[in-house]
C-alpha cells in the first residue's frame, strides 16, 4: 500500500509520540507499505519553524531529510 504521510503524523513519527495511534503505527512500520511525505509538508514545516509556532532541535532543512532517511520515508515531488 502508498502512504502519504500528513506533517503531524510525520512529526509524531520521527518523535515517536503517543499521539500516533497503534493502527498508524503498524501502517507505518509494516514493510509492505511505501511510505511518502510530500515536499509541501516539508515546506510547511519550515515555515512553521520560522514563524516560531514549530520548535525543532536543528534547522528543517537539515532536520526533515535526515528523517526521511533515517525512517525510510520517500518524497513526494508536486
Amino acid at each position: 500500500m502508498k502512504v502519504l504521510l500528513d506533517t503531524c503524523t510525520f512529526l509524531w513519527v520521527i518523535w515517536d509520540s503517543p499521539k500516533l495511534s497503534q493502527k498508524a503505527r503498524r501502517v507505518f512500520t509494516d514493510q509492505d507499505n511505501d511510505i511518502f511525505l510530500s515536499v509541501v509538508s516539508g515546506w510547511e514545516i519550515a515555515v512553521k519553524h520560522k514563524l516560531g509556532k514549530l520548535p525543532l532541535p536543528e534547522d528543517p532543512a537539515r532536520l526533515v531529510p535526515a528523517q526521511r532517511r533515517a525512517h525510510q520515508i520517500a518524497s513526494l515531488e508536486l
